[in-house]
């Protein structure tokens, strides 16, 4: 089980300050750390480099994501960040595709398709993100824009693994229509979404499927089934740590 805190455009030291002692002292994260869950927070990238430093000096055993990266390896990509840049920083991997990137920055398919196999040839973990709006949902054709999305990056991971890279690829289901707006899928969408993964690419993908929008306390337990739900891509409720260790503990218990 996998679960992301997307801090997104928010935080300062001092949040993360606080944050983290918010979180610190906690035994249970070993305990639920042992049982296979993991916990990544995606800080901006200003502050990555920061929250390594500070995760280290508490021995707290949760990893980093950036929230973004460059398709491109190097060169002049004024006010880009490359893969090779996050894995000097001790970063452990990436979200790609977030729907606020393709929708607000012209994100496409390709390019996120691009970067997922950038991130896997420097040993990034890659969070694909992918989902509908409800536009596309009321016209039924949430199937076709999930396999418009995934489609060109399967590709990509195939191609690595037949280069004999292992490393695990996420897939973050987030419909665009809940991502902040207090709506949330029901588990049958996201039964639909496996069930549609499975079909069109396979095992792999399916058993890494993780899912994202307007995730709470109240809302996570209904939506966690085994074999179904690997994991959650939280936004807005991860940003408040009491938070974080409620839905843990919903979820996994306090010990």
């Amino acid at each position: 089980m996998l679960l992301i805190a997307n801090w997104k455009m928010n935080m300062t030291r001092n949040a993360i300050t606080s944050y983290l002692d918010a979180l610190s002292g906690e035994d249970r994260w070993a305990v639920w750390r042992d049982r296979g869950i993991r916990f990544f927070l995606a800080p901006p990238y200003p502050y990555l480099e920061f929250l390594g430093d500070q995760l280290r000096s508490r021995n707290l055993p949760i990893g980093i994501l950036a929230q973004n990266m460059c398709a491109f390896e190097k060169g002049a990509y004024t006010g880009e960040v490359s893969a090779a840049m996050l894995k000097d920083l001790g970063v452990d991997g990436v979200l790609l595709g977030h729907s606020e990137r393709r929708q607000y920055f012209g994100e496409t398919d390709s390019a996120v398709a691009e970067k997922t196999s950038r991130a896997l040839s420097l040993g990034l973990l890659p969070v694909v993100c992918f989902g509908e709006t409800w536009e596309e949902r009321e016209a039924g054709s949430c199937s076709e824009v999930w396999t418009r999305q995934v489609g060109p990056v399967w590709e990509r991971v195939v191609k690595a693994r037949s280069e004999g890279i292992g490393i695990p690829v996420y897939w973050a289901y987030e419909p665009v229509w809940a991502i902040g707006t207090g709506r949330t899928a029901v588990l049958d969408d996201i039964r639909e979404v496996s069930r549609h993964l499975r079909k069109d690419f396979g095992e792999e993908v399916a058993s890494g499927l993780l899912y994202g929008g307007s995730v709470n306390d109240d809302s996570v337990s209904g939506l966690c089934e085994k074999g179904t739900v690997h994991g959650f891509l939280v936004g807005t409720a991860f940003l408040e740590p009491k938070c974080v260790l409620r839905i843990f503990d919903r979820l996994f218990g306090s010990r």
